[in-house]
Order: C-alpha cells, then structure tokens, then sequence
C-alpha cells in the first residue's frame, strides 16, 4: 500500500509540475485517489505516513544510518541514479523523522543511496524538477534501528561491515550488550547476529590492511578471530600493519590469504613486536647476532612516550 501511494503522489505532483497539454492515458487507474493526494499535498498533509516531496538539502542523515554516506559515489549509485532520471522520479519514499531547532527538517532513517541519488541529479545534473520523496514518522531511535534494520536485511548493497557496525551501536545503545535480547527484538537467531557482531571486534590493524572496510565480510571475521586468539595473533598484526603500509590496490581475498599465510609461517627470524593500544605496529626488535635491529614505523615517530616504553623493554 505504501509504494502504491508513492507512486501515486509522484505521478500527481510531477504530473501538476508540468504545463503541457497530454492526452488521457491508461497508466494507473487511481485517478480519485490521485486527486485526494494533490489535495492534501497542497494542504501540506498526508494520510498514512506523511508522505512529502523536499528538497534532500533538508535531509540529514540519522546519527545511527547504517550506510557509510561518505563513501558513496555517482559510480556505486549509478543503477540507482539511471532508474530516477528513465522514470523522472523516486518510486519508493525514504522514510526520515522530524528533527527540531536545526537548520535541517528531517533526518534519514532509510533512503541514503536516495538522497545521494537525487542530490546528484539535482546538483551535477540540474535536475530540480526532480524532489526527495520521503515517509515521515514519529519514532524512537530503537523503533528507528529496528526499522532500517528489516528495510535493509535483504539489501546486498549493504556491506557486511556497515551492518556489523550498526548492530555493535544498537547492542549497546538499546539492549544493555545483551546479545539474547537483541537477536529477539529484531527476529533473528542470537548465532546469526554474533558472526556480525565479530566484524566489529577485529582490531584496527585489521581494517587498515584491507583499505575499504567494506570488504570485510563475515567470513573474513570467522577466519581471523581464532587466529588473534592464538599464539599467531602477533604475527597476523603485523603483517596486517606491513599490508596497510604498503597501501595500493588489494582485494580482501588476497589481504584475508596473506593474513592467514602469517599465522601459518615459520618464524625464521626472532622478531618481537609492539603494537599501540588500536593494535598497530609501535615498533619492532629483531635479533642479529650480537645486535638488536629496531624498525619504527615512519608513522609513529611522533607517539614519543609510547614509543620510549616499547623501545625500553625492547632492549632492556
């Protein structure tokens, strides 16, 4: 019922945005009700939802949006984006809430890629014939968690990692950490919800090497969260932190197999190394014959104290 309205409202209001002449067409047989939606537009009410066409400029997005907003482009919205321009509008209304004493009206609840897509459009491409239809309701931040959550379960634009990152938030802002308590209130088992919990427990070491933490997925984590637990934890940090430092493209199947191939290699020198409380490379000791071969980072020359310590108990 609610994408019927959403049609129906676009159609309407695009419809009245244009002063040619058309001929009658059987596209939709909802004419009535399309005339009750012009009519409570102009009144600036809408049953059911609230629906509404705006301006995105309007639109924020909600502290707790499960997208990466900075990360999307014209190139990872692009279906999206040719979709809007054919039709000439947004089908489905995002759905934001009212926010008070801002410079915004609303923010987003669900509908990131949208805004993006109709920011875009109207900005690079001048289109501000075309609005941001969206779904206002007046809800909490938990019925709000809940409801981006089941909007975007079945999305396979949304990557492992933002989704395991919006759950660790919830887990703690609305559940009190209880895992049990949570998988209930949002329908799904309580071992379906800790593989993505474990994403987010993987250490920032982890997510430097791999560059775009999108492409961690839940396997990624099942595979490397044994390893850290083990002896080879020191051995997978670093070469996480080597990886992050030689930068350049790298797919997460080779970063995962060049992390599992540390954990499994010979130790061939004696190297100890120190990492800094986000589990990054401090600095490292090798042993040389009579020597002791120190290696820092070129990074984290400025961590001076922690840097001292680590040198201090590396050779002493």
């Amino acid at each position: 019922m609610a994408r019927k309205r959403a049609r129906i409202l676009a159609d309407a209001i695009n419809a009245r945005l244009e002063n040619t002449e058309k001929p009658e067409a059987p596209r939709r047989e909802y004419t009535a009700e399309r005339e009750s939606l012009i009519s409570e537009a102009s009144d600036g009410r809408l049953k059911n939802g609230k629906l509404r066409l705006v301006d995105p400029k309007e639109c924020r997005m909600w502290e707790g949006h499960n997208r990466l907003y900075d990360l999307l482009t014209p190139e990872s919205c692009s279906d999206l984006i040719k979709s809007i321009k054919a039709v000439g509008r947004q089908e489905m209304p995002a759905i934001v809430r009212p926010v008070q004493g801002e410079s915004y009206q609303y923010e987003v609840i669900c509908g990131a890629r949208r805004h993006f897509a109709i920011s875009h459009l109207r900005e690079a491409e001048h289109r501000t014939d075309i609005l941001y239809l969206v779904d206002i309701r007046d809800i909490t931040d938990e019925e709000a968690f809940r409801l981006s959550d089941l909007e975007n379960r079945e999305r396979e634009d949304i990557s492992d990692f933002e989704r395991s990152r919006d759950y660790g938030r919830a887990l703690t802002a609305y559940y009190d950490d209880n895992k049990a308590l949570m998988a209930e209130r949002i329908g799904v088992e309580r071992t379906w919800l800790s593989r993505y919990l474990r994403i987010g427990e993987l250490p920032a070491a982890i997510l430097d090497a791999y560059g775009d933490v999108r492409g961690i997925g839940i396997r990624h984590a099942a595979e490397l969260s044994p390893l850290l637990a083990s002896d080879a934890r020191s051995a997978v940090l670093a070469e996480a932190s080597r990886i992050a430092e030689e930068g350049g493209e790298r797919s997460p199947a080779k970063v995962l197999a060049a992390l599992k191939g540390a954990a499994k290699a010979p130790k061939e020198k004696d190297v100890q190394t120190f990492f800094d409380g986000e589990g990054r490379t401090l600095l490292s000791s090798e042993t040389r014959a009579r020597t002791k071969v120190l290696t820092i980072p070129r990074a984290k020359l400025k961590d001076r104290e922690a840097l001292l310590k680590a040198i201090e108990e590396a050779l002493f």
